[in-house]
């Protein structure tokens, strides 16, 4: 028992776990939470922007090609109703998308949170 306060006072962060190696002393990973966190937040936000990009790309596509579509339809009205069809996915897979960044958003204001800044969360959950 005395051992283990000893240790406690030795490795406050950790208690009386020691870990092997480098990775023993939890309070050496503190200085190195911003940079991490930095890093994480920059690669979540760069992803997030990729698919971002790629889903505006398959909007444009999607309307160009339903466009095309309806035009080359030569009044068949199958081919005209499939057209259609095609744009309004598009339209509605755009709308899917700026709708679930502003609820995310709106989520996270409600609960405090901010989904696009991680930085606070990975602060909170570290070690002090």
């Amino acid at each position: 028992m005395i051992n283990k306060i000893l240790a406690a006072e030795k490795y406050p962060i950790g208690g009386w776990f020691e870990g092997l190696g480098p990775l023993g002393d939890v309070s050496s990973f503190a200085p190195n939470i911003d940079k991490s966190t930095g890093l994480l937040v920059k690669v979540i936000s760069n992803i997030i922007g990729l698919m971002t990009i790629i889903a505006g790309i398959w909007f444009i596509l999607q309307f160009i090609s339903g466009a095309y579509g309806y035009l080359s339809a030569s009044g068949d009205q199958q081919k005209i109703t499939a057209a259609t069809k095609k744009i309004t996915s598009a339209l509605i897979g755009l709308v899917v998308i700026v709708a679930a960044y502003a609820v995310m958003s709106l989520v996270g204001e409600i609960l405090g949170f901010n989904f696009l800044d991680l930085v606070p969360l990975i602060r909170m959950l570290g070690p002090k």
